[in-house]
C-alpha cells in the first residue's frame, strides 16, 4: 500500500497539493504551508501524512535558509517515518537534511547523512533514494574542487540510472508512477551537475551539449527552476568562451525567470556570472552592484560556498581596481 492511501482523509488533498507544488515552485508562502500542514497532522497523530509533507518541505526549506529549524522538522519527519516501517521514506528525508547541510557548506556533516541515507535505502532495494545520496557525493567533490572525480561519479551515476526501471524492484502498479517521476527528477539534476564539472574541465561542448538536454527535461518535467539555473549554465559557456555578449543576453532572460520562481541560489549564481562578464569587460562599477545583488541572494539562501564564491570574485574585482585595502 502507498502510504499516501493510509493518510488521514482530511490531509489528503492538503499533501497531494504540496506534493505537486514544491516541486514546481519556491515561495516563502508554500514554506508557511508545509510548516502549517505538518502542525496538523502532529496534532492528528499522522506520521504518514507528516512524512509526506515533510519532503515536500526539504525541497522549500532554502526559502527560510536552510535553518537549523528547518533540518528540525525533518529529523522530526524520520522519527515518524521510523514509526511507520518506511525505509524508503527515512532514506529520502536522510538526502534531503544532508542537501541543507550541504548548501551550508558543512560537508563532512552532509556526508554523514547521505551515508546513513545510502545505507538505509540499500537495505530497502531503493535505488532512487540510495541514487540522490550518491549525487549528493559527487557534488561534495565539486565543491572541493575536484572536478575530474566529480565527473567521474556522475558519470558513472547517468549509466546506472540509464539501466534503471522500475522493474528493478518489481514495483506495484500504484507505484510505478511515483518510481518513473523520482527517476525523471534525479536524470536532470545528475545532468545538470555532469555539465557543471565538465564545464569545470573547460570541455565545452559536452558541457552544452548535457545542459541543452537537462533544460529540455526540465522544462517537460514543469522544473522551471531548474530550467532557469541551466540558462545561467548555458550563458556561463559563452563567458569562458569570451563572448560575454552573448552570455550578458542571457542571464535577462535567466534573471527574470529565477526571480518568478524565487530561486535564491540560482539567482546568487546568476549574479555572480554576471559580476564576472562585467569585471572582465572592465565595467567595475555595474560588476560590483552585481556582487550585491549575489550577496543578498545567497544570504537569503544560507549558500555559504556560493557566499564564498563571492567574496573571491569581489577581491578580484578590487585588485583590478586597485582598491585593496592597504
Amino acid at each position: 500500500m502507498l502510504l499516501f492511501d493510509s493518510i488521514n482523509v482530511k490531509l489528503k488533498p492538503v499533501v497531494a497539493y504540496l506534493q505537486q507544488a514544491s516541486r514546481k515552485e519556491r515561495s516563502l508562502s508554500l514554506y508557511g504551508q508545509c510548516v502549517a500542514a505538518m502542525e496538523s497532522a502532529s496534532e492528528l497523530g499522522d506520521d504518514a501524512a507528516f512524512v509526506l509533507i515533510a519532503q515536500a518541505f526539504g525541497l522549500v526549506i532554502d526559502q527560510h535558509g536552510y535553518s537549523d529549524e528547518s533540518i528540525a522538522w525533518l529529523l522530526q519527519a524520520i522519527e515518524r517515518a521510523k514509526r511507520c516501517h518506511e525505509f524508503g521514506e527515512q532514506s529520502q528525508l536522510l538526502h534531503l537534511i544532508g542537501r541543507a547541510y550541504y548548501s551550508r557548506a558543512d560537508y563532512g556533516i552532509a556526508l554523514d547523512y547521505w551515508t546513513e541515507g545510502m545505507e538505509v535505502a540499500a537495505r530497502d532495494n531503493d535505488h532512487i533514494s540510495w541514487s540522490w545520496c550518491k549525487l549528493g557525493i559527487g557534488q561534495i567533490c565539486d565543491s572541493l574542487d575536484d572536478p575530474n572525480l566529480a565527473v567521474q561519479v556522475f558519470s558513472e551515476l547517468g549509466q546506472a540510472l540509464g539501466r534503471l526501471d522500475g522493474s528493478a524492484r518489481a514495483l506495484p502498479m500504484a507505484q510505478r508512477a511515483r518510481f518513473a517521476m523520482r527517476l525523471r527528477e534525479l536524470r536532470i539534476i545528475n545532468t545538470v551537475n555532469l555539465g557543471v564539472n565538465e564545464l569545470r574541465l573547460r570541455k565545452f561542448d559536452l558541457a552544452l551539449a548535457n545542459f541543452g538536454l537537462a533544460q529540455e527535461m526540465a522544462r517537460a518535467e514543469e522544473m522551471e527552476d531548474i530550467a532557469s539555473e541551466c540558462l545561467v549554465r548555458i550563458a556561463e559557456v559563452f563567458a569562458l568562451q569570451g563572448d560575454t555578449a552573448h552570455a550578458l543576453d542571457l542571464l535577462v532572460s535567466a534573471q527574470i525567470a529565477l526571480e518568478a520562481c524565487s530561486h535564491h541560489w540560482g539567482l546568487a549564481t546568476m549574479h555572480l556570472l554576471r559580476a564576472e562578464c562585467l569585471s572582465s569587460r572592465g565595467e567595475w562599477s555595474q560588476a560590483m552592484a552585481s556582487i550585491v545583488a549575489a550577496r543578498v541572494a545567497a544570504d537569503r539562501a544560507n549558500a555559504r560556498h556560493i557566499a564564498l564564491r563571492i567574496e573571491r570574485e569581489a577581491a578580484r574585482i578590487a585588485e583590478k581596481q586597485g582598491d585593496l585595502p592597504q
